[in-house]
């Protein structure tokens, strides 16, 4: 079942589903059933490091463990940039309403590479305020955490010609451009400068081609 989202705008909160988006649902899906020769599904296995033992579906797992060697269970971890210093965590976006006070223009949301579509669905219908506002191209941002963490992504809320209205889920693009400090020169001879004491045997007697 969708989870629900509440939002802030204009002191009005209203309440809306996100219903995620995948290619699926665009391009429809493909599935492949494997059997053996007696017609029987076949299943996903993995085989252990030594070669022999066959381990189910569901037979592993990701621990944490300490340096030294020690089961730590996932809530006594913490979070710590380079420097080795704690790092303030996020909420959940779902713990409290968003708030939708932030616009921006197109330039900078396509300056974001998008990762994650879900389509809103009102409990109650939105806000007239706020369908006025997205049908004449308004974008809004804000940062979006699914289960809370260190950080949150960048996330956007627009709507189409249809009134459906959409939220992003993203990542900014990091482009660094690289080019030379200086002009290259070529080895040898500077090419640029035309000397009398060139060596004639060098240059290319265009009659011979």
């Amino acid at each position: 079942m969708p989870r629900t989202l509440s939002f802030s705008l204009d002191n009005t909160v209203f309440d809306a589903s996100i219903i995620k988006v995948d290619r699926s649902h665009l391009y429809g899906s493909v599935s492949i059933d494997t059997t053996d020769m007696e017609g029987l599904r076949c299943t996903v296995a993995t085989l252990a490091a030594d070669g022999k033992t066959l381990i189910p579906k569901g037979g592993t797992a990701l621990g944490y463990v300490n340096p030294q060697g020690e089961w730590v269970n996932r809530d006594e971890l913490q979070p710590v940039n380079l420097d080795g210093e704690p790092v303030e965590e996020v909420e959940s976006s779902f713990d409290a309403p968003i708030l939708l006070d932030k616009k921006c223009d197109p330039e900078t949301y396509l300056n974001h590479s998008v990762r994650l579509v879900y389509r809103l669905e009102p409990e109650a219908g939105f806000p007239d305020s706020l369908m006025d506002t997205l049908r004449v191209g308004s974008i809004f941002q804000f940062g979006f955490s699914y289960r809370g963490g260190v950080g949150y992504d960048p996330a956007f809320v627009l709507s189409d010609e249809d009134d459906n209205v959409w939220m992003m889920i993203t990542r900014e693009n990091r482009i660094e451009s690289v080019g030379l400090t200086q002009a290259a020169v070529c080895k040898g001879e500077n090419l640029d400068e035309d000397t009398d004491d060139a060596d004639p045997a060098d240059s290319i007697d265009f009659s011979m081609l």
